[in-house]
C-alpha cells in the first residue's frame, strides 16, 4: 500500500489513483497534450447569391399531439378545448363521477345550501361538547 498523496490545490491527503481531489473538487487528471497547431485559415469563398431561409418542415399528419374524447371516443388536436364531434369539454367525464364529499347519514353535503352546512357544523360541534362534558361527569 503506498502512502496518500497532497492536493496540489488544496493540500488535502489524496489517494494515489485520485482522480479529483474529494475537498476541493479539483481535476488532478494529467493533461492532454497539445495539439498540433492549427492550419492556417482559409480565406471564404465569394457567395453569389444568398439563400433565403427555408421554411420550417410541416408535421405530418399523426404526428401531433391528440388527445381521445371520453364521451364519443374522437380524436382532436390539443389545441381544441371541446371535441370537435360531439361538442364534449376536455374533461367532461371527470365531473360526473359522484358526489364529493357524502357522510353517511346527511348525504351529499356540496348539495345543502351555506345555512344547512353551518348548521351541520354546528350541530357536530354542539355532539362533541356534550359527549365531553359527560365523559368528564362519569370520570370525575
Amino acid at each position: 500500500m503506498t502512502a496518500p498523496t497532497a492536493c496540489p490545490s488544496c493540500g488535502a491527503s489524496l489517494r494515489p489513483d485520485a482522480p479529483w481531489c474529494t475537498l476541493c473538487y479539483a481535476d488532478l487528471r494529467p493533461k492532454p497534450a497539445p495539439e498540433s497547431a492549427p492550419e492556417p485559415a482559409r480565406e471564404p469563398e465569394p457567395v453569389a447569391a444568398v439563400e433565403a431561409p427555408k421554411a420550417p418542415p410541416r408535421p405530418v399528419p399523426g404526428d401531433e399531439p391528440t388527445w381521445p374524447c371520453t364521451t364519443c371516443g374522437g380524436v382532436n388536436a390539443m389545441e381544441r378545448s371541446t371535441c370537435a364531434s360531439c361538442g364534449a369539454g376536455f374533461l367532461a367525464a371527470a365531473k360526473d363521477d359522484g358526489p364529493l364529499l357524502e357522510l353517511p347519514v346527511v348525504g351529499d353535503i356540496t348539495r345543502l345550501g351555506r345555512g344547512q352546512r353551518f348548521a351541520l357544523a354546528g350541530g357536530v360541534v354542539l355532539a362533541f361538547i356534550v359527549l365531553t362534558l359527560l365523559v368528564g361527569l362519569l370520570l370525575g
